[in-house]
């Protein structure tokens, strides 16, 4: 019976169309269980959590060793829990024992990811422990072998930019098409360095704003200069007083500008889920 679209029950009837043939598109996970038993009553409910959270890029399929000794036998299953991956027919993983669910993430990472995603999971590694020249030298290898990725592009470029390399950024750029996914990221970062330009420093800035903390202009020019200077929570603090102070200033420039900077953290960022909170709120 199917719980839902991405969690079902196999048997000897169905092993062949649910589990083979939809290998053929996304990896199947088959869980072997047993109604009532610790083993199973541990691991399932994570499983379940797995399977809606991934949204069909993989299928938990529950076998019931109870019920289908046959599948067990031919897959050779000896313990509980055990877990098999099947992915374009084959076996993928043999599991045996507790899982963890770092370790189970891992495994359906590398099988569900598209080579971007498995691309930017390791750069996000490597800029966690700061090694940036490393996360350039791996796209640009990427983008040697896939020079019609332009989302390898995009992420090259934002690293470049990142890396004070803005020249040759501004030509990857310029060679990629107006609507490719991301490039509003680079673009705002580019964008934010040429407003910088001619501006004072931060410390000149920040005197100035000790005599006039209500000169709302100094105030946006320090938010610019922030942002370049990558204390981006601290640049929306600088425009959200703005908003506070006047909502219109320059055709309602401290809003627009904080739209920017939340395409430059890009979805799902934390900084910028509670920004755009607290924007909403004092508009609304």
């Amino acid at each position: 019976m199917i719980v839902n679209a991405n969690i079902i029950d196999v048997s000897v009837q169905n092993f062949q169309d649910e589990v083979i043939e939809k290998s053929k598109q996304v990896p199947v996970l088959l869980e072997f269980y047993a109604e009532g038993t610790e083993p199973s009553q541990a691991l399932t409910p994570l499983l379940r959590k797995l399977a809606d959270e991934y949204q069909g890029k993989f299928i938990l399929a529950r076998v019931d060793i109870q019920q289908n000794q046959q599948i067990v036998q031919q897959l050779g299953v000896r313990t509980l829990p055990t877990l098999k991956v099947i992915f374009q027919g084959q076996m993928a993983q043999d599991l045996e024992g507790p899982q963890d669910e770092a370790r189970l993430r891992q495994i359906l990472d590398q099988l569900t990811m598209s080579p971007i995603e498995q691309i930017q999971a390791q750069i996000k590694i490597l800029l966690d422990q700061g090694d940036r020249a490393s996360a350039i030298t791996m796209l640009q290898q990427a983008v040697g072998k896939e020079p019609n990725n332009h989302g390898l592009h995009v992420e090259l470029a934002d690293l470049l930019i990142m890396e004070s390399r803005s020249d040759e950024a501004r030509q990857i750029l310029a060679g990629l098409p107006a609507e490719t996914p991301g490039i509003v990221k680079p673009q705002n970062r580019l964008e934010f360095i040429d407003k910088s330009a001619d501006l004072p420093d931060i410390d000149s800035i920040e005197a100035r704003l000790a005599e006039d903390p209500d000169d709302l202009g100094a105030r946006y020019n320090l938010a610019i200069r922030l942002v370049v200077d990558d204390q981006i929570e601290a640049a929306l603090e600088e425009l959200l007083y703005i908003l506070k102070k006047d909502r219109i200033f320059e055709d309602e420039l401290a809003r627009k500008t904080m739209i920017q900077v939340f395409d430059l953290l890009g979805k799902g960022d934390p900084v910028a889920t509670a920004y755009r909170r607290k924007m909403f709120s004092f508009l609304h």
